[in-house]
């Protein structure tokens, strides 16, 4: 389950991200509802919430970063959407290091609006000679607001 609240109240919607014990929240959460309502605009941006959970692998659970080399691709047409900004997570070269394995961390990557052409669409890190992130078959859905899973 991710961590992140959406409400809407009267046409006011509120989003932010929930905040994790060692992680410093936002101190506007103005800008967590422009985000989500810039979201919902026809010439809008998109919002993808991810959720990374530290590997087992590693005693102290390792590291995780984004690249500003990370895009959203129509794989048929294979037209892309730039990263505009991050929210809670480090750009690359810079990270964040996690106490444990199995820690959740949660962040926002901002993008320009997906066309209403693309019926579905891949998350794409490329971070050079290492694995990026790759999430691929995302369904574009009006709110332009998607959740997902980080392996």
């Amino acid at each position: 389950m991710a961590k992140f609240a959406l409400s809407t109240k009267r046409k006011t919607m509120t989003w932010r991200p929930l905040g994790e014990p060692n992680e410093k929240s936002l101190e506007n959460d103005m800008l967590w509802s422009d985000l989500a309502l810039k979201a919902q605009e026809p010439e809008g941006q998109t919002l993808v919430n991810c959720k990374y959970v530290s590997k087992d692998k590693y005693a102290n659970g390792g590291w995780v970063n984004i690249y500003d080399t990370t895009f959203l691709v129509n794989p048929d047409t294979h037209d892309m959407l730039r990263l505009v900004q991050a929210y809670n997570v480090p750009i690359s070269p810079e990270k964040h290091y996690f106490k444990v394995a199995r820690q959740i961390k949660s962040f926002t990557l901002v993008f320009p609006r997906v066309p209403k052409y693309w019926r579905i669409f891949n998350l794409l890190e490329v971070a050079g000679k290492t694995d990026g992130f790759h999430v691929t078959n995302i369904s574009r859905n009006e709110s332009g607001i998607y959740n997902i899973q980080l392996t």
